[in-house]
């Protein structure tokens, strides 16, 4: 795939998401699909066996099932497996679209916890738009993930902060990470992804805080101690202006909408 097909995506229609978790015993039998299937994984690593290819799939990547594609599906290791298991229909599905994708970003586990909130509206027809929408954006960026090519210094740069988040982090240091001169960094990061590092650590810092909030029950003061902000109040005030909702109003709309 060469470029951004965006009419593409306008066919993909949403069907169901749900939450999975596997465990050592967990293996369903071998199986396939009438439609298509995205599995983004929360925690742990997938062992997947996809027409006599073995990959492996952990956080920050996911996994695209053509339909009536052959796979089986374990947990690798011993931490527990979870995952979003998305299957919705795509008829203008590029042929050659790949089975393993990064989402170092994020963005995709971010739709995904949106699309599993069944209470966020009170109509069925709104809800019905709300999530067709959300099935659009996904693939469109599940389209511009695999065509957009980007420095490798690019990735250093993310991966160093998703394992440094709770450190109080700078340019300086994620100069050194990536061994670049930290304004030719800065240039050369916003140039890829439109953010500067520091505006990108803010974002991974805030979905971090949100995943948190969402599937575990820790305490706001502890979520913002684990990503790195100064405080609770600053952490609470940046997830009301990102979200429009409250941490307490996010965290009984994500309990109450799990399946």
């Amino acid at each position: 795939m060469s470029r951004i097909d965006i009419a593409c995506a306008r066919s993909a229609r949403y069907l169901e998401i749900r939450r999975w978790r596997g465990g050592p015993e967990w293996h369903p039998r071998p199986h396939a699909h009438p439609f298509c299937e995205l599995i983004i994984v929360l925690a742990g690593t997938e062992r997947v066996l996809l027409e006599e290819t073995e990959i492996l799939c952990g956080v920050g990547e996911v996994l695209f099932y053509k339909p009536g594609v052959l796979h089986s599906e374990w947990q690798e290791g011993s931490t527990l497996l979870e995952f979003y298991c998305f299957e919705f229909e795509w008829p203008d599905c590029p042929p050659d679209f790949p089975r393993q994708i990064q989402d170092l970003d994020g963005r995709l586990l971010e739709m995904a916890r949106w699309l599993n909130v069944d209470r966020l509206y009170n109509t069925r027809a709104i809800h019905h738009a709300y999530r067709e929408l959300l099935t659009h954006l996904l693939v469109v960026e599940l389209l511009r993930l695999v065509v957009t090519p980007r420095p490798k210094s690019i990735d250093v740069i993310r991966k160093y902060v998703r394992e440094n988040i709770s450190a109080p982090l700078n340019l300086d240091m994620l100069g050194e990470a990536c061994g670049m001169n930290k304004f030719h960094m800065v240039r050369q990061f916003r140039s890829a992804t439109g953010l500067t590092p520091m505006e990108y650590v803010r974002l991974v810092r805030l979905d971090l805080a949100f995943h948190l909030l969402a599937e575990t029950g820790l305490p706001l003061r502890e979520i913002a101690a684990r990503t790195g902000f100064a405080s609770e109040y600053h952490l609470s005030r940046l997830i009301k202006q990102r979200y429009g909702h409250g941490a307490r109003e996010l965290r009984r709309s994500f309990h109450s909408g799990n399946t």
